[in-house]
């Protein structure tokens, strides 16, 4: 099988965790953003992650991939519904973590921007969706303090939660490594420790080398 990715995006994170999770081999290909035609040809539009399956089909979309190779083989991984109080989480901090982290994606050595016409290609996206990078890093501490009341349910949440991997896992990781390319942003012992965890479970390293 093959994962065709970006590095610093978080639903391919998902399409990751899994493979690493079940120790499953995958060749993972990382496309340049700007480049349009493979994944268009794979499945009709610009969008990653895709699963190329073993008998040459497409498969998009991060949690079908994750539910796909988790059927595979045992242990299972993504049992059970993502519960009420993750998803009332994702939902309440998702704008807020990719005003945060735009600025510094762009700035960041990723493959996928690893040229100036697909680094180019990058900002224009998602200038058009956010705004001004510049403007949004200026809004730094502001954005912070928006998301502090975020972090300490969830500090509380990991806190009193067993430590076996389920479906809340694809959704509480892939952010967390997002935010962990915030050099401002102080992560608590609970939530610190949670990453560290799964990023050894998944073999997904966390972005503290490249925070700025």
């Amino acid at each position: 099988m093959k994962l065709y990715i970006y590095d610093h995006c978080p639903f391919c994170v998902r399409a990751r965790m899994i493979f690493g999770l079940k120790k499953l081999a995958v060749e993972q290909i990382v496309l340049l953003d700007n480049d349009i035609e493979t994944p268009t040809r794979m499945i009709g539009r610009k969008m990653l992650p895709i699963l190329q399956k073993e008998d040459g089909s497409y498969l998009p979309e991060s949690l079908d991939i994750v539910h796909y190779v988790d059927q595979l083989s045992e242990p299972k991984y993504a049992i059970g519904q993502i519960s009420p109080e993750i998803k009332h989480w994702s939902e309440a901090v998702s704008s807020v973590v990719y005003k945060l982290v735009a600025p510094y994606f762009t700035e960041t050595d990723f493959p996928e921007i690893s040229t100036a016409e697909a680094r180019k290609a990058y900002i224009e996206r998602t200038s058009k969706s956010y705004g001004s990078l510049e403007e949004l890093k200026k809004e730094t501490h502001t954005l912070l303090i928006e998301l502090e009341p975020q972090m300490s349910l969830l500090d509380k949440w990991l806190g009193i939660r067993e430590e076996v991997f389920n479906l809340d896992d694809f959704i509480i990781f892939p952010t967390l490594r997002s935010l962990s390319i915030v050099a401002d942003l102080s992560f608590s012992t609970n939530i610190r420790n949670y990453m560290e965890r799964v990023a050894k479970a998944t073999n997904i390293n966390l972005l503290f080398d490249k925070a700025k």
